[in-house]
């Protein structure tokens, strides 16, 4: 599950470099408690028409993905995750999974727990160099004018550390699978499949997290101390 993220470049870990460097990205972008329906930075690799070059490059996205054949922008429903599972056959996904693939940068993620206590307490998840979700784009509206860019990130059964958290994660990439991710080159649904799945297991098993402020619940909260640890840190089980 990822319904809460934070993209970041002043938090510790910062994002990724060779995304959060590249053309088009957005330099004062900053954001601690990113809900959905925000505009968030993705990356996505687009084919230049003259020259066949292939072009890297960041853009902002709408969080909550609008397929093209939908009558209006607002109609719902407007799905923030995609399941890994289902992502190749599902109606709602399959184009986008095949031809639209992109990569969403994020400092870190924000997961809620109830505890033994029975109190829902937030955590922010996180990892040493940041992290890269594997998304998918689509772009709803022919007229320049009204022309907008959503995305919604994968998910899978959790592995790793933060499984006592929850029961699903954000299908994470490492760096060498971001041209594969990008790329029209696998020869199959099941070939994008194995490798999200074998790349988020590793990306996985460096995850960290810790409780923080419950503040984070409200949207119109943002800023660095929402991502800094409570104490006593609640147990975890």
């Amino acid at each position: 599950m990822c319904g809460r993220y934070v993209v970041a470049r002043t938090l510790g870990g910062e994002l990724p470099e060779l995304l959060s460097s590249l053309p088009g990205w957005p330099a004062q972008y900053e954001n601690f408690n990113i809900a959905p329906t925000t505009d968030v930075p993705i990356v996505v690799e687009d084919v230049e028409t003259t020259t066949g070059e292939v072009i890297r490059h960041a853009d902002l996205a709408y969080w909550g993905l609008v397929p093209a054949w939908k009558q209006s922008f607002t109609q719902r429903p407007q799905p923030i995750n995609a399941r890994i599972e289902t992502v190749a056959t599902n109606g709602m996904f399959r184009q986008a999974f095949r031809y639209r693939r992109c990569l969403v940068p994020a400092s870190g993620y924000y997961e809620w727990h109830v505890g033994a206590d029975g109190v829902k307490q937030p955590f922010f998840i996180h990892a040493p160099h940041g992290l890269v979700f594997a998304g998918i784009f689509e772009d709803w509206g022919t007229d320049t004018r009204d022309a907008r860019r959503s995305m919604a990130i994968l998910t899978r059964p959790a592995v790793g550390p933060a499984a006592v958290l929850h029961d699903r994660l954000p299908v994470m990439l490492t760096p060498d699978g971001y041209s594969r991710w990008l790329g029209h080159d696998f020869a199959s649904a099941g070939e994008a499949f194995d490798l999200a799945m074998a790349q988020s297991e590793h990306v996985a098993g460096s995850l960290q997290f810790h409780a923080v402020d419950r503040r984070v619940g409200n949207v119109r909260n943002s800023g660095p101390e929402l991502c800094e640890p409570v104490a006593p840190s609640p147990s975890v089980g």
